[in-house]
């Protein structure tokens, strides 16, 4: 193809190094990494397989090309492997860099195995796989600000997890649905979905931390109506759900969500509510618990504090949050992070005489922040 291995690291966005350990076959490539590399290569995922473990290839090769050689459950292991790997790039760097290789990843690697009724995979198994996968590529097209995209891939995962009567699965995709239907100004549709998904989850195991999630949902559309009670009551099933969970296997699949979750939710609740300084306390605990490779999530929490702190009129420290968000979009790939800090701006632009929002405002103007999100307006939900 005519690549160096200078070349094909940088179409990749890998080291020279990493490519060497490849051509000597000392570390396959990160199964996030292998449908760029194949359609780099234009071969099929396939071929790629064998050019990385050539002392795997049968002489006899059939004439027909086959998907894989796996068994059923490696292949949904694989899959799975895949999942966690993508999950994991996705918190450091966000949506916008991997969506085109999940969406890659899901017609070449998975959709095969769904319509093949020889693979020996097991139809819950691949359906199952499906869902997951589907709906991390709602996640990501959400994070690059395309919710009509994002709903389509949600209502599809769902769709799946049914398909694969996998009730876990079914009340995850139903979480994620109810956080976009927030994102999009129908409550309503939101308090529905969480509830839907509270009662899927009840019927599988290994399901307290997401339902969980579900709750703080339903917590975050009974906020934005104004009921405070039923919101704080929300909330203290959640608290209660996690801290119940804490010897609990989770089931398959399901996304993680953890106490530095439930206190961003907690957060957006009460400033939703205008309890500032039950909103300041909690968006501060979500900051404090998102180190390491989260540095989405704490730009989100660091986002949250700063409109807390605007509506609690101290507007010089909510600028120095912006500030600090800013410091990190150059390495974050994430439009719904650039939306949060151009309404920040907006919020602050009448405060130009304040140094710290001057400061903040000029560090805003001085980036790559225009955003062509698009909101989703389809009438109906799968649920």
């Amino acid at each position: 193809m005519g690549f160096t291995q200078e070349k094909l690291a940088h179409h990749l966005q890998v080291s020279r190094v990493t490519v060497g350990r490849w051509d000597r076959l000392e570390n396959p490539p990160d199964p996030s990494l292998q449908p760029r590399l194949a359609a780099a290569l234009e071969v099929t995922s396939t071929e790629l397989v064998e050019l990385l473990h050539p002392d795997q290839k049968c002489a006899s090769t059939p004439a027909v090309p086959q998907k894989t050689r796996s068994s059923g459950h490696d292949v949904v292991q694989r899959i799975q492997g895949a999942a966690l790997a993508f999950q994991e790039t996705d918190r450091r760097l966000g949506g916008g860099v991997l969506l085109p290789s999940v969406e890659l990843y899901l017609s070449q690697e998975i959709a095969p195995h769904l319509l093949d009724a020889h693979s020996g995979t097991s139809t819950a198994g691949i359906f199952s796989a499906a869902a997951s996968m589907t709906e991390i590529a709602g996640w990501m097209t959400h994070d690059s600000g395309q919710n009509e995209r994002a709903r389509a891939y949600f209502e599809r995962a769902f769709r799946l997890a049914v398909a694969a009567d996998n009730n876990a699965l079914a009340g995850n995709s139903c979480a994620s649905m109810s956080h976009l239907a927030i994102e999009l100004g129908k409550h309503s549709d939101a308090l529905r979905i969480a509830s839907t998904g509270i009662a899927k989850s009840s019927q599988a195991d290994g399901t307290l931390r997401l339902t969980a999630r579900l709750h703080t949902m339903r917590a975050r559309a009974l906020a934005l109506v104004g009921e405070h009670q039923a919101c704080a009551e929300s909330l203290d099933q959640a608290e209660s759900l996690l801290d119940r969970a804490v010897s609990e296997k989770p089931a398959d699949w399901i996304a993680n969500f953890d106490e530095a979750s439930l206190a961003s939710e907690a957060a957006q609740c009460f400033l939703d509510l205008a309890e500032y300084a039950e909103a300041e306390q909690h968006a501060a605990a979500a900051i404090r618990l998102r180190t390491g490779d989260r540095v989405r999530s704490r730009a989100f929490g660091q986002l949250t504090m700063a409109n807390i702190l605007v509506g609690a009129g101290r507007l010089d420290e909510a600028a120095s949050f912006g500030n600090e968000v800013c410091k990190v979009t150059a390495s974050l790939s994430s439009t719904r992070v650039l939306d949060q800090l151009n309404g920040l701006g907006r919020t602050l632009a009448s405060a130009r005489s304040v140094p710290e929002v001057a400061h903040f405002l000029a560090t805003l103007g001085a980036l790559s922040h225009v955003s062509d999100a698009q909101e989703g307006q389809t009438a109906t939900w799968p649920v």
